[in-house]
């Protein structure tokens, strides 16, 4: 695509987030919100997550505003979070978004090693006697494995021959001009 190309994409997000857009043309997520919601397996999030900021920051610049990624979806069925949300359909900057597939997005979200060699790496596991998958990321005995795993994450960019209803993207925050249309679920 070209350097200044938009891409039609989907959020569904708050009302409050609508609101904070409207009133200041910006919203971005602030982490507090990550452990607010998932609790005590916060932890999973953040692994998963700073992940993949590390990575976002290396293709599009921070604000230092935004503490973590807004999800948007190529297909709006994705983009569904339930009564009482608003789904957006955005036109936004391509330079602005990373694209992911988002079913390995899932695996990283389990701390799983993501595509090929799974099946030896599973077997590796069973040789070193970790019988939870978790326990790399949990227990501070397995560097390598972890490694391993961590490495194989950045499969999920890999996206050339994903089929667009599979394909997330991520953007630092939502900005009003983006916004061409509003639906309230």
């Amino acid at each position: 695509m070209e350097q200044n190309s938009k891409v039609t994409m989907w959020a569904a997000q708050t009302q409050t987030v609508l609101d904070v857009v409207n009133t200041d043309g910006v919203s971005y997520v602030k982490k507090e919100y990550i452990d607010k919601k998932y609790g005590e397996t916060a932890w999973i999030f953040r692994t998963a997550y700073d992940f993949f900021i590390r990575r976002f920051q290396a293709k599009v610049a921070k604000p230092k505003e935004a503490e973590s990624p807004v999800w948007i979806y190529m297909d709006p069925k994705w983009a569904s979070a339930g009564q009482g949300t608003v789904l957006m359909r955005l036109e936004v900057p391509e330079s602005q978004i990373l694209f992911f597939d988002l079913r390995k997005w899932s695996e990283v979200l389990n701390l799983s090693y993501v595509g090929e060699g799974k099946e030896e790496f599973e077997k590796e596991l069973q040789r070193q006697g970790v019988r939870d998958p978790m326990e790399i990321f949990s227990k501070p005995f397995y560097p390598l494995l972890k490694n391993k795993v961590q490495k194989s994450w950045d499969r999920i960019f890999e996206i050339e021959h994903v089929e667009s209803q599979y394909i997330q993207g991520a953007v630092w925050c939502i900005k009003k001009e983006w916004i061409k249309d509003i639906t309230v679920l």
